[in-house]
């Protein structure tokens, strides 16, 4: 069950990533195009409509009609985009890896846009600079509105942005960032102690999604 369990993340988490590597100054978008979604927002209202995630700041995108607009995150509870859920920590979309609304491991993607502003060679020329204000402007507030097929159709023009990931344990109304020192610093001094025996015991590797999910286990009991 334990194999099955830890295929099944890492099945998703390619599949995941593997949406990730286009990303683009063009297109700093998750997925390749927009996608059928629905938000659900903290008022218990909800919105059907195509959705991506930006990259720049971590932020949903969607379409009203050919629209591009920016959902407020501080009102989002979550996102689903097909089989990918996601929850917002500090204004922010987390990939929700695996877990529970209560408990659960996420990982935040964000892409390097400062190296496109910032760096020559093929992130200086003119239209890929023209590009960068053309999307960061979206981030004003969520309300600037970029055209979706304007920007679709220059998306192959674009240089491959960096990509950071980062990986978070949720659980119990905290977030712990998924270090041994992150969660160590945030834990009362009598957990350390079987949060050390936890982590010799199931040999957690720290760079590996499918090893760190194994932490939920230790947050279920402590």
């Amino acid at each position: 069950m334990k194999q099955k369990l830890i295929f099944s993340i890492v099945a998703l988490f390619c599949a995941f990533t593997s949406q990730a590597q286009s990303v683009t100054t063009m297109w700093p978008y998750i997925y390749p195009d927009f996608q059928e979604g629905t938000v659900y927002f903290k008022d218990h209202k909800s919105l059907q409509a195509p959705l991506n995630v930006h990259l720049v700041k971590s932020t949903l995108h969607y379409l009203e009609k050919d629209k591009i607009k920016e959902a407020d995150s501080g009102d989002i509870e979550s996102v689903h985009i097909g089989r990918t859920q996601y929850y917002v920590s500090d204004k922010q979309l987390m990939h929700v890896i695996s877990g529970d609304s209560t408990k659960f491991l996420a990982e935040l993607v964000v892409a390097d846009f400062s190296a496109a502003k910032e760096s020559g060679g093929a992130y200086g020329s003119s239209s890929n600079v023209q590009a960068t204000r053309k999307v960061t402007s979206m981030d004003i507030g969520g309300v600037s509105i970029v055209n979706h097929m304007e920007l679709k159709e220059k998306k192959d023009a674009g240089t491959l942005l960096p990509l950071t990931r980062k990986y978070f344990i949720v659980a119990n109304g905290k977030e712990y960032p998924a270090t041994r020192k992150g969660i160590e610093s945030q834990l009362e001094p009598n957990q350390k102690a079987a949060f050390k025996q936890f982590v010799k015991q199931n040999k957690i590797k720290w760079k590996q999604p499918d090893s760190l999910v194994l932490l939920l286990n230790f947050f279920k009991n402590h």
